[in-house]
């Protein structure tokens, strides 16, 4: 009865995630809350940083957010990155996003699925390269948006799943805000 009281363990209240509270760069805020709900770790509260900057103008495209979900200890429990990057090849822009990992271990099996010009997840990463802006548009070099969602916990292929809904949710909100237009292909998973 004690602990109860005073919610020591193992009688913690759990936290609920508002979907107002969620990152706006997650994309619809309904879908990624849905999302979220199943892929974090069960905390008594939930945090969440968004920052989101740039886009497309007549110097090319500089767009940037950062989107950092945090429990009751201030751990990460998820990091999503988006940045704008000229365009590079599939295998040169996957050795790239590999470093932007906070785990090694969350990008060392990753797999393909279809969306962008290239994708790859994990049980806890998932990282989608969408063109955006075109030379034409631009009158110089093609601009690509790198995304990324990491959990702070391995993960599996549940996990994995859900990672590649949230990511393409996120790349749709990034393709609109950045004024992209190029078009948007994110095929069904």
């Amino acid at each position: 009865m004690f602990a109860y009281a005073f919610k020591l363990p193992p009688f913690k209240s759990q936290g609920e995630i508002n979907s107002a509270e969620v990152c706006e760069s997650l994309g619809s805020r309904t879908k990624s809350t849905a999302i979220l709900r199943k892929v974090l770790p069960s905390r008594s509260s939930y945090s969440f940083d968004d920052s989101i900057s740039g886009g497309h103008d007549t110097t090319g495209l500089s767009y940037r957010s950062t989107c950092q979900v945090t429990g009751d200890s201030n751990k990460i429990l998820l990091n999503a990155r988006t940045e704008s990057l000229a365009s590079e090849s599939g295998a040169s822009w996957l050795k790239w996003v590999k470093t932007t990992a906070l785990s090694d271990g969350s990008v060392r099996s990753l797999t393909a699925f279809p969306a962008g010009a290239e994708a790859v997840a994990s049980g806890n990463f998932a990282a989608i390269f969408i063109p955006c802006i075109s030379e034409v548009e631009n009158r110089s070099q093609q601009y690509n948006i790198s995304l990324s969602v990491e959990l702070g916990r391995p993960g599996g292929e549940s996990t994995r799943s859900e990672l590649i809904k949230l990511a393409k949710n996120a790349a749709t909100f990034a393709h609109g805000k950045a004024r992209c237009d190029m078009p948007l292909k994110l095929q069904d998973h």
